[in-house]
C-alpha cells in the first residue's frame, strides 16, 4: 500500500482540486482551523494531524507541514517562515522546503525522509544490502537516506534478480548536504556580521588614519592631543545572564566567578536583591582595562544603543528567556551576540541548544580549582569577540 505522502503527491501532481475542511467536514481558509484536507471529492479525505514519512531531525511530521509548504510554494523563505510563526506550525529549512516541493511537483523523482545510521553513512552496509532493504515505505539507498519512489508503488527486488544486481551497483548522486554527511543545513549567515566587523571596520580604519596622517602632514606637524580627543570613549560593554533562581549563574554568584575565578553555587548563598553588577577585566590584547556590566533583565534597555552594547549572553537553554529580548528568537540573538550555555559537567545538553550558535562550557559541580580554567576560557573567547567589535 502506498504511502499517504505518496498519495497526496500523485494528487497534487496531477493538479487535483482540495480544500482545507473543519472537523464538521466545512470548507476553512486557515490551515490552522482546518483538521482534514480533502481531494476531488470527499471520498478521498486525509487528516492533516497524520504523521508522513517524511523526517527532520529523526522526527516525522505531520501531513500539515507538509500542506503548509505547499500552500506556500510560491511564496519566498520570509513570507513562509513568517506565516508560520504566526500560526505556530512547524517551518522547514529553506532546504528541506526546496527539495519537498520539487518532489511533490515531480520535479524530483525521490525525497530524502530520513537521516542515514552512523553505520549506514560510514559504508558498514553494502550497496546490496541497502538495495534489499526496500519495504512499503520506500528503498534504501547506498548512502542510508530512506527515499520515497516517484510513483508511490513498491518493486519486489527479490523476484527479479537482473534488477537486484543492478541496484547492488547503483550508485546515488549526491547533494551537497549528504556529500558531507548530513541532511541538516548550517546557516553560517553570522559570519556576515564577523566579516564586517573584521573587514569592513579595519578598512575604515585605515582610510581614516591616512587621511588624518594626510592633514598633519600638509600641516607641517602631528597633533596627537587633536587625534586623542576625536576619538569617542565606548561606552562599558554589557553581558545579560538569565533572570531564573535555577539558572548556573545569577546576580549572587556572578561576580565572585568572572573577577575571583570562583563558582558558587546559588542555592548556597542569599538571593541577591540588585539587578546589575560590574565587573572589571585587563586583557591581553587590549589597551585598557574593560568595565562589564551585568544584567539580568532588559527592564533598563530603554534605548536601542544598549543593545549594540551586548556582548555576551549567558542562555540556560529556555527560549522564554529571550522574549523581552530585541531578538526573540535563539538563531537571530546568536548571530547578533556572543552566547554561552554553562552547565555542569555530566549532565546532557539538549538537543535544540546543540543547534543554536551558542559556545557549550562545562563547569564541574564540586571541584573548584578548575574554575580558573573555565574562567580563562571564557575571557579568551570574549576577548576575540571583544576585538572583532574594534575594542583595542
Amino acid at each position: 500500500m502506498s504511502s499517504v505522502l505518496a498519495i497526496v503527491r500523485d494528487l497534487l501532481r496531477t493538479k487535483k482540486d482540495f480544500k482545507l475542511t473543519n472537523k464538521d467536514g466545512e470548507p476553512v481558509e486557515d490551515i490552522v482551523a482546518a483538521k482534514n484536507i480533502s481531494f476531488g471529492s470527499k471520498t478521498t479525505v486525509f487528516s492533516l494531524d497524520e504523521v508522513t514519512d517524511f523526517e527532520i531531525e529523526g522526527e516525522k511530521v505531520p501531513l500539515r507541514v507538509v500542506i503548509q509548504c505547499w500552500l506556500h510554494r510560491g511564496s519566498n523563505a520570509a513570507e513562509y517562515l513568517a506565516d508560520c510563526q504566526k500560526k505556530q506550525i512547524f517551518n522547514v529549512s529553506f532546504l528541506q522546503r526546496t527539495g519537498l516541493l520539487n518532489w511533490l511537483s515531480g520535479s524530483s523523482g525521490s525525497l530524502q525522509i530520513s537521516k542515514p545510521k552512523e553505520d549506514e553513512r560510514f559504508g558498514k552496509k553494502s550497496p546490496a544490502a541497502a538495495a534489499a532493504t526496500n519495504g512499503k515505505e520506500g528503498e534504501k539507498t547506498g548512502n542510508g537516506y530512506s527515499t520515497i519512489p516517484s510513483n508511490g508503488e513498491n518493486n519486489d527486488v527479490n523476484d527479479d534478480p537482473v534488477l537486484r544486481e543492478a541496484l547492488s551497483r547503483e550508485r546515488v548522486l549526491l547533494d551537497h548536504n549528504s556529500s558531507l554527511r548530513g541532511n541538516k543545513p548550517i546557516n553560517f549567515s553570522y559570519l556576515i556580521k564577523d566579516a564586517e566587523l573584521k573587514l569592513v571596520q579595519s578598512l575604515k580604519s585605515s582610510l581614516h588614519s591616512k587621511k588624518g596622517s594626510h592633514n598633519d602632514s600638509s600641516n607641517g606637524r602631528v597633533s596627537k592631543s587633536a587625534d586623542s580627543s576625536r576619538q569617542v570613549p565606548r561606552k562599558d560593554p554589557i553581558i545579560l545572564i538569565p533572570s531564573a533562581a535555577s539558572s548556573v549563574f545569577t546576580m549572587s554568584n556572578i561576580k565572585k566567578f568572572l573577577q575571583d575565578a570562583h563558582y558558587v553555587n546559588p542555592r548556597d548563598i542569599p538571593a541577591s536583591q540588585v539587578d546589575l553588577v560590574r565587573v572589571e577585566k585587563k586583557f591581553d590584547r587590549i589597551s585598557r582595562p574593560i568595565r562589564f556590566i551585568v544584567v539580568n533583565n532588559t527592564r533598563m534597555f530603554t534605548k536601542p544603543e544598549y543593545w549594540d552594547r551586548v556582548v555576551a549572553v549567558f542562555t540556560m537553554g529556555h527560549k522564554w528567556q529571550f522574549n523581552n529580548y530585541q531578538w526573540n528568537t535563539p538563531q537571530e540573538l546568536f548571530q547578533h551576540c556572543k552566547g554561552y550555555y554553562f552547565h555542569y559537567a555530566g549532565d546532557v545538553v539538549p538537543q535544540h541548544v546543540q543547534q543554536w550558535n551558542v559556545q557549550q562550557v562545562q563547569l564541574d559541580k564540586n571541584i573548584r580549582f578548575k574554575d580558573i580554567e573555565v574562567v580563562r576560557f571564557f575571557w579568551n573567547s570574549l576577548e576575540r569577540e571583544l576585538i572583532a567589535r574594534g575594542y583595542k
